[in-house]
This record gives C-alpha cells, structure tokens and sequence, in this order.
C-alpha cells in the first residue's frame, strides 16, 4: 500500500477520535489474558458406592495474550470421594493464544458413600504482578447406590379363628428382597384396636428375615384392611414402603357367660330373704382375672359378688343376696366385669325374678275352719243317712213280724 494513503487514514482516523473527546490511548487495542476450565466429564458415567472413575478438566486459552502463572486447584471435596492425584496443577505458560491443557483426575468412592449428588469445587488462577485473575468452578458427581426391600413376606394369626374382643397374636415375616443392607427397619400397624402397634427390627442383611410381633384386642366383628408401614434406611437414604393385611374378626359377644341362674326360694314372697346364684363360664380361650358380677336390682342388699379368675372352660358362682321388699315381676341388668391384657372389659346380661304377695294372716285360719266344716258337714250327713237307713230297716223288719202273726 502507498506510504501517503497510509499516512492519510491516519490522520482521518486520529482525527475523528479528536472530534468525539476519547483520547488517543483508549482506542489503542491491548490483548488480554484468558483462561477457561471446561468439564470434560465423568468416566463412567454412573458412579457406585467403592467405585473408581475418573473427572477430566480442559484449561482453554480465550484470550490475546499467553497466559502465565495458571493454576487449576481442587479446593473443595466430599469425605466420601477420595482423588488420587494432587490435588493443585501449576502451569507456567501455555505457549500460545490456542493452546489447550487437559487435566485428568482418578478418584473412587468411600464404601460407606452415601448415594446421590456430590460437589467438587475447583479454582483457576492466572496472571502475574498485580494482575491475577481467579475463577470458581463446581462439578457434581452423582453416587448411584443400591436399595434395600424389605417387604412382609409371611403373616400369622394366633388364634386362628378370632373373635369379638380376642387377644390376638400377630406375627409378621419381613424379609429383605433387595440388593442392599437394610438399616434401622421399623414396622408399624394403622389400626384402632387397644394393643401394641409398632416393632422395632434394626438391621436386616441381604435375603436376611426377621419377625414383626404384635399384640392385639379384636374390636366389633367385620373384614378389616390394616396398613401397614415399613421404614428403613438403605443407599439411598430413608425410606418407606407401605402395604396391608386382612384380618377377619367374628360375631361373639366376649367369652363370658351365664351358665345357671337359681333363686332360693324359687316362689319368693315380699319380704323374703333372696339368694341369687349364678354360675358364670368362661368359654374363651384365654384367661380371664378379676371377674365379678353386678345386680342392678331394686331390692334392699348386695348388688356385687366377686368371683376371681376363671380359666378356660371354667365357671364360677356369683351370689347376691337381698330382701324382696316389692312384689311383682322385675328384669334387671348384670354386669359381668372382667379384666385382660388390654384392660376392663363389660359383657350385659339380663336376669328376671318374681316376688309374690305376702299371703294374709287370716286365710290360712279361715281355710282350716272351712275344710273342718266341711268334714264335719259330711260326718253329719253321713250320719244321718245311716241313721235313717237303719229306721227304714227296723220299720221294714217290724212290718214282717206284725204280717207273721196275723198268719197264724
């Protein structure tokens, strides 16, 4: 190009920087340092618990200048990664404006990692003098690990057959299914009955079982659907699985009944002194303690009568005495009061009596005379009859002697 034209555009272009008030200086252009870090990636991809991979990093030129003094640093790490190389690179120079330098790190991780993402953090320094320029980089490192299932694997009634306010066993099989350890594995009933709810396994290994125990009163009688809860701890963190059993209660009020009822006497009159007996029968299966029976009746006495313990297949009396001090017929309440594992319990039965009408004093006098009147009306009657039979007979037999002698 001409020396003159040259000089010319110059001259132009220095005088139109006048015109607009830059100075000269600023539209003068200086290359500058740049340095950038680039995440290459993870080898594998997906990183299990004791698992080696490796983390490549590319430093990049993006500026004019050649960059001097560059370090690249790992300054923050997880306790459960572990890096194998050192952990600060230092880079004199790179040499020139698209020079390029890959960094790679081997690591592996814990075997006690815990699964899910893990942060590395990193820095870039670069630059000398008074001029350093420092950049902050963070790599996440999924942790991919294995869960544990434990799940009910077998479910046990004791009795086999339950009925309305039975003592029920419940014994539950939880077997692990999954591909890891099992931690902390507790198990837990939603139902509404009094008893116990919640088990605590602890730890349960790979294919490893244990039993859930739970105690149980059964309530009103129905098909009832009960959830059941499973916590747990496994690679992944805690957990919950939820499902649920069946469980079949049947029609039958307690396991306490009245045997025998017996009233001495049987015919009572107002005023008389009452014995009532009862023979009370346990017919369950389960022991039942402190059983007595409470008379709700209106006479004058006792209402209570405490029996004690009664096995299975045992009866026991409950006496109440009282004073029948009204007459008629009467229908009053017993309560047969029994206590369990889960507490007192109350089975209703109903009892009829009847106190008859004092008899008066007099009647059986009046009756007395009556019946001797009566006797004594037949005495008499029958002996006048006898007495005329004979005046007939002697009158008969004169009538022949006198027809006699008229003969002759």
């Amino acid at each position: 190009m001409n020396k003159k034209i040259i000089q010319a555009v110059l001259f132009i272009f220095t005088f139109i920087i006048t015109l607009t008030g830059f100075p000269i200086t600023q539209a003068i252009f200086v290359p500058e340092e740049c340095v950038i870090a680039v995440v290459q990636g993870i080898s594998p991809s997906s990183v299990g618990i004791d698992d080696e991979f490796t983390l490549g990093i590319n430093l990049e030129v993006c500026g004019g200048r050649i960059p001097e003094n560059i370090k690249f640093a790992i300054t923050g790490i997880p306790p459960d990664i572990i890096v194998t190389e050192n952990l600060v690179t230092k880079i004199p120079e790179l040499f020139y404006s698209t020079s390029e330098r890959y960094i790679r790190y081997h690591m592996r991780t814990t075997p006690d990692a815990n699964p899910g993402p893990h942060v590395i953090k990193m820095e870039l320094t670069y630059g000398k003098d008074s001029i350093i320029t420092t950049k902050y980089y963070e790599v996440e490192v999924r942790v991919i690990g294995n869960d544990a299932q434990p799940r009910i694997s077998s479910v046990k009634f004791s009795p086999e057959y339950i009925y309305e306010g039975d003592s029920v066993d419940l014994s539950l099989g939880i077997e692990n299914y999954g591909k890891s350890i099992a931690k902390s594995v507790a198990v837990t009933l939603d139902h509404d009955f009094k008893g116990i709810k919640d088990a605590t396994l602890g730890t349960l290994d790979l294919n490893g079982s244990q039993t859930a125990l739970f105690k149980f009163k059964a309530g009103k009688a129905g098909n009832y659907k009960i959830p059941v809860f499973i916590e747990y701890e496994d690679d992944f963190g805690k957990q919950k699985d939820e499902s649920e059993i069946k469980l079949t209660v049947l029609d039958k009020k307690g396991s306490l009944n009245i045997a025998s009822v017996k009233v001495n006497p049987v015919l009572p009159y107002m005023g008389d002194t009452v014995e009532l007996t009862m023979r009370v029968e346990n017919f369950g299966a389960r022991t039942l303690n402190a059983v007595r029976v409470y008379a709700d009746h209106p006479f004058k006495g006792l209402k209570e009568s405490f029996i004690g313990t009664l096995d299975p297949n045992e009866d026991g009396p409950a006496v109440i005495t009282f004073i029948a001090d009204r007459s008629g017929e009467y229908e009053f309440p017993i309560n047969i009061i029994y206590s369990d594992d889960f507490g007192e319990e109350t089975i209703n039965k109903k009892v009829n009596i009847i106190v008859l009408e004092k008899n008066n004093s007099a009647s059986p006098i009046i009756i007395t005379i009556l019946i001797l009147a009566v006797i004594g009306g037949l005495v008499y009657y029958n002996y006048k009859t006898i007495r005329s039979k004979d005046k007939i007979i002697k009158q008969l037999m004169k009538g022949i002697d006198n027809t006699t002698e008229k003969k002759e």
